[in-house]
């Protein structure tokens, strides 16, 4: 072997479909001097494919693009890279080239198309469950081209569908025709009076096919997987199908299709035909049943058309021998193998083979590698044509024909497809009869053939059957509008299906899918399919939704939470003095100072690594606190009461800008502000209070995002706001102290952040505890931990490693400074406020290093990941549409679409203070967590 060179990358963040990125591979391969190109998704599968061929694999990730290709020289290598930049742009570029962001999910692709009639969904199987469960959920029928999809999902799908009067085919569902659009595989057929329920996708094609040629057209086709008609599922699709054919004015006669049935399913569904006030003809394949042709003919014979020649091409030049059956469709396949009489017949459209891979009708790779091991006896294939298959198969499938008919096999092929289809039937059977091949278009026509070739007894035709009849007719079901209304397509998964929407000019949506967070999948699918999950949903968001939270008082934190001496409450997830942040260990210590537990900050310091003061996390008594969230005995917390659910939550008062405890600053001046916010400040708002009343924070928080607050890290208007409403109080209440006061709060414009946190700690509070729910109830950071909790598993958290924001710094400081992501103030963000309301804030974009497109982008990504809009807290420039509210793991977890985080950034070392303001995302290891928990609080792990 001559020497060669290897580039082998691993790519994080970078996701294509397989379709898109074997085209990528072949046209790297297709290169001078490279004998290798491996442009894949690092699957296991793939991972192997490139150590098998010599490449040297680093560590990976499924969600991770794997790289390998393989040259004859550096130069030659280095013009591949070039190039794969530039495949792998232009894709980029035509997937990026929206004014607006596309949707990440079905769900999200359902809510902006109003009239979108039918999802057509080919993501990787284990993926599939999810998609498809958000188009029942929006009422939609779906076309699940995706296999290996576990059978106990597809029954729970086709119940879903049932109950919510929508159609579920697939998953394997090869192909559909509704109103003249085709899905996934589909020829292009002529419209006409028959109507086709099939259980098998190539099935289906032939039937229609060869109708097509006889000159009928076709109403509808409906797949509906091929396992339908098994035991487990029960014919759920094909019964709600052939009862939504009856009702269609436009269907004539109906053809049922499909593999070996079970016995007790067919038989119900033979008990339906029965009854169907339409004629149908049978075609449910089996020893001693009809076969694909023989069906068609009968349904040509029903309706008093003229049975044709079935046309055929060439002659096959090899010797007898072995029948080896190399198919890309099942049912093709099937058909064969029971005609045929012997020989050994595989389908590379099986699950096992296409688990990692595109479709055998795209890429004919395996059954090449099949075809190139045969030495002599007949080969019988099947070429499928028509939108979304290979569009030239005879380009690379004739030249391996005629090697194998050089070497002595004889070839048979059977070509399924109609004039009109992209391939050119004509063109593509002239080509493959001059490699050799004997060419039909009727693949029991083709097995018989390759059976005599093979000196085998094949089954002999089948005799004309009797004309079918009506039946009385069934009492009509609902209708089922797939059939009705004109089709407009949700496509979801690999470009090529969508590809063949756009030649065929019908109306689509592409959601821009992503595969989910690694570790996540198999949690997913067991959240997805708890029965609970969209009634606790429900459930929890209107609580959070209904909240009314008021300010009703300023209270000592001794007086109202357990807080003894000795005791501090800190924000985020419970931590450990060894594990604390600088900034953490600041306000620690100046909250030793202020309590009077220690002399110094070196005394203070030492005691706190003893261990004899208590830590604990604010979020575990009802209360937040900004940054580094310390709150002691001696401190004064504003008290929020939820005036539609009775609850309360506390957050402490604001020190203002500066060397402040928050950030970690413990020098004198530190503590005597304390002091003083203690002996005035706090009494003068509860005197304020006492004599006003409660202050209605909900509303207040409505009015500033509408002047241009976020109500994170812009407070301005709020605080204002707030001002107007407690001024006349305060100067009532406390003349002595109503200047210091009010000159204290008007020069902080953050002194409203306080209060708005408490409203909404009150608020997310109402959401909590609701068994299945998925939905987010806190995120809270301590500076080295990034928590977040849920509704379904109570007080647990998730964390991972809290994330440096990344944005602007006051004077000299850098992101050398910074201290990792801390503070409870995320807590904005959990009830759609903060970073999901930038839209709002035009002004605070510059802030924290960004734009106004750039904040609108972030509050509209945050619709991809949240349940709800909030019908109070609206945003001016996008229509005043609500706020995206109720974070929900689920969808976290599916998109990959971390929460924007606007915020503070402390100083590393403690007593630094503030040294710049950014965004910040939580670490996606939290959420991995929290799915992966819900899902075991399902069966109790």
């Amino acid at each position: 072997m001559g020497a060669f060179v290897n580039l082998v990358e691993v790519r994080s963040g970078v996701y294509h479909d397989s379709v898109s990125l074997m085209r990528v591979s072949q046209a790297l391969a297709g290169r001078a001097g490279v004998s290798v190109a491996i442009i894949a998704m690092a699957t296991e599968l793939n991972v192997d494919l490139a150590r098998e061929a010599g490449f040297d694999v680093p560590p990976a990730t499924p969600g991770d693009l794997l790289v390998a290709v393989r040259a004859d020289s550096a130069e030659e290598l280095a013009a591949a890279s070039d190039e794969l930049g530039r495949q792998l742009s232009a894709r980029a570029s035509a997937e990026g080239a929206r004014e607006i962001a596309p949707p990440r999910t079905t769900r999200t692709a359902a809510r902006r198309a109003e009239n979108a009639s039918v999802v057509l969904v080919s993501v990787p199987g284990e993926h599939a469950f999810a998609e498809a469960m958000d188009a029942v959920d929006a009422g939609l029928s779906v076309m699940i081209f995706s296999d290996n999809v576990p059978v106990e999902r597809e029954v729970l799908l086709k119940e879903r569908a049932e109950a919510a009067g929508v159609l579920v085919m697939g998953p394997d569902c090869g192909t559909a025709v509704v109103g003249g659009a085709g899905l996934g595989f589909a020829n292009v057929l002529r419209p006409g009076p028959v109507g086709i329920v099939a259980a098998s996708g190539t099935g289906a094609q032939q039937v229609s096919s060869l109708l097509d040629l006889a000159g009928v057209g076709v109403s509808h086709l409906l797949g509906v997987g091929g396992r339908d008609l098994s035991a487990e599922v029960g014919g759920r699709s094909t019964l709600r199908a052939l009862e939504a054919l009856d009702q269609d004015p436009g269907t004539e006669l109906i053809v049922v299709i499909s593999k070996p049935a079970d016995p007790s399913v067919a038989e119900r569904v033979r008990a339906a035909v029965e009854r169907s006030g339409t004629p149908v003809v049978m075609a449910l394949l089996g020893p001693g049943q009809d076969d694909l042709t023989a069906a068609t003919e009968n349904v040509l014979a029903a309706l008093g058309k003229e049975v044709p020649v079935w046309p055929s091409w060439g002659e096959a030049n090899g010797s007898p021998g072995p029948l080896v059956g190399l198919y890309s469709g099942g049912t093709l396949c099937t058909e064969a193998k029971l005609i045929a009489g012997g020989g050994t017949f595989t389908d590379f459209g099986d699950d096992e083979y296409t688990r990692g891979r595109a479709h055998p009708m795209i890429d004919p790779a395996l059954r090449l590698e099949a075809l190139a091991a045969v030495e002599s006896g007949v080969v019988l294939m099947d070429v499928v044509l028509g939108h979304g298959s290979d569009p030239d198969p005879a380009a690379r499938l004739a030249p391996a024909l005629a090697e194998a008919g050089s070497r002595g096999a004889s070839i048979v092929v059977a070509l399924v497809g109609t004039e009109g289809d992209p391939q050119d039937l004509q063109a593509q059977a002239e080509r493959l009869a001059a490699a050799g091949a004997a060419v039909f278009t009727s693949n029991a026509a083709a097995a018989r053939h390759a059976s005599i070739l093979a000196e085998l007894t094949p089954a002999p035709s089948p005799a004309a059957r009797p004309a079918p009849h009506a039946g009385s007719g069934a009492d009509p079901g609902p209708e089922l509008a797939l059939l009705v209304s004109e089709p407009h397509v949700i496509a979801v998964g690999t470009s090529v299906l969508a590809e063949a929407l756009d030649q065929q000019a019908v109306p689509h949506a592409v959601v821009d899918w992503r595969p989910p967070l690694a570790g996540t999948s198999d949690a997913l699918n067991r959240v997805l399919a708890d029965p609970r999950r969209a009634a606790a949903n429900a459930r929890a968001v209107e609580r959070l939704l209904a909240a009314r939270p008021q300010l009703v008082g300023v209270r000592r934190a001794a007086d109202v939470l357990d807080l003894p001496p000795g005791t501090f409450f800190h924000a985020g997830p419970p931590i450990e003095w060894e594990r604390a942040s600088g900034p953490m260990r600041g306000a620690l210590m100046g909250g030793m100072l202020f309590e009077g537990l220690a002399a110094s900050p070196a005394e203070a310091e030492e005691k706190l690594a003893t261990g004899s003061i208590r830590l604990d996390s604010c979020h575990h008594h009802r209360t937040v606190g900004p940054m580094a969230g310390v709150v002691s005995p001696s401190m004064w917390m504003l008290e929020v009461h939820d005036a539609e659910h009775g609850g309360t939550a506390y957050c402490s008062l604001n020190e203002g800008l500066g060397k402040v405890l928050r950030y970690g600053a413990y020098g004198p001046e530190v503590v005597e502000r304390l002091r003083w916010m203690g002996e005035v400040l706090g009494p003068a708002l509860q005197a304020a209070l006492d004599l006003g009343g409660p202050l209605d924070l909900r509303n207040l928080i409505a009015q500033a995002l509408q002047m241009g607050d976020e109500l994170h890290n812009r407070n301005r208007a709020a605080t204002s706001l707030l001002v107007r409403e407690l001024a006349p109080a305060i100067v009532d209440a406390a003349p002595g102290q109503a200047g210091d006061v009010l000159r204290f709060i008007n020069g902080n414009d953050h002194f409203f952040l306080n209060a708005g946190m408490a409203a909404a700690k009150v608020s997310a509070d109402a959401a909590r505890d609701v068994p299945g729910s998925s939905l987010v109830v806190a995120m809270a950071r301590n500076g080295t931990d990034f928590g977040i909790q849920i509704s379904g598993c109570g007080d647990r958290w998730f964390t991972g490693p809290a994330g440096v924001p990344d944005g602007l710094y006051l004077g000299q400081y850098g992101p050398a400074d910074a201290n990792p992501d801390i503070g409870d103030s995320t807590i904005t963000e959990t009830v759609g406020l903060g970073g999901f309301s930038m839209a709002a804030a035009p002004a605070i974009v510059r802030f924290v290093g960004g734009d106004v497109a750039d904040a609108v982008a972030a509050t509209t990504a945050m619709y991809e990941i949240t349940l709800a809009e909030h019908p109070a807290y609206q945003i001016p420039g996008l229509g005043f549409r609500g706020t995206p509210v109720g974070i929900d793991v689920t969808l976290v977890a599916r998109t990959g679409v971390l929460p924007v985080v606007n915020t503070g950034i402390a100083g590393r070392v403690a007593g630094t203070g503030q040294v710049g303001a950014g965004l910040v995302s939580p670490p996606p290891e939290a959420f991995v967590a929290a799915a992966n928990a819900l899902a075991g609080a399902l069966t109790g792990e």
